[in-house]
């Protein structure tokens, strides 16, 4: 493997020819493809925070849980073209296709987060509970973006323990960014979701 990217401690080697890397921070290393970096994703964010980390610094690789720094894009995006021996470096990046296909991502995110920040609160959750439904904003926004929907729903399994269930999600993932069918992205999702609700209501919907 090739060094593309040090800083400090942490260090990025690459193998174009096996599609695969290595990021290494102090003495711990993992192994991951080489493959197209997306948008962070909430759930990782999260989890940047928990650590102690800024995640505005750090791109997902593909649709995994992995992380990069996102100063080191352009060395791996590089190297990415290299691996796909594309012309044009930007045209393996997946970062345009992302946002051109999951439109209304942003806005439902932060309406799903402030929901669920309103479930700490026993009035609010009463009253949400005796409508049966969440606040009807984000139920326009559920509908007005099916396939953003369904991309966060599917973004939570992509997390699991359990890797059958998290490469599904990943692989329903991937299908809502190129443009697929929701409903066969869907279709590869457990019925016992992370939040049972908004899964059960999603699918109602579509």
């Amino acid at each position: 493997m090739k060094p593309i990217y040090t800083k400090n401690d942490y260090q990025i080697l690459v193998d174009t020819d096996q599609h695969r890397a290595c990021i290494v921070k102090g003495t711990n290393s993992v192994y991951v493809s080489l493959e197209e970096l997306t948008p962070l994703s909430s759930l990782a964010a999260k989890h940047l925070r928990m650590m102690g980390c800024d995640p505005k610094k750090y791109m997902n690789i593909g649709h995994t849980n992995q992380v990069i720094l996102k100063e080191a894009a352009p060395a791996w995006e590089e190297a990415v073209a290299r691996a796909n021996n594309a012309d044009r470096k930007t045209d393996t990046s997946m970062v345009p296709i992302f946002w051109q296909n999951l439109s209304g991502l942003l806005e439902l995110r932060e309406a799903e987060d402030t929901y669920a920040a309103c479930q700490k609160s026993a009035s609010l959750m009463l009253e949400y509970q005796q409508r049966g439904l969440p606040p009807a904003q984000l139920m326009e926004l559920r509908r007005k973006h099916p396939r953003s929907a369904a991309y966060i729903l599917a973004e939570a399994y992509a997390f699991s323990g359990n890797e059958e269930i998290a490469g599904r999600a990943r692989k329903a993932m991937h299908i809502l960014v190129t443009n697929g069918q929701i409903k066969d992205a869907l279709s590869l999702l457990p019925d016992s979701p992370p939040d049972a609700p908004f899964s059960e209501q999603l699918r109602m919907i579509l």
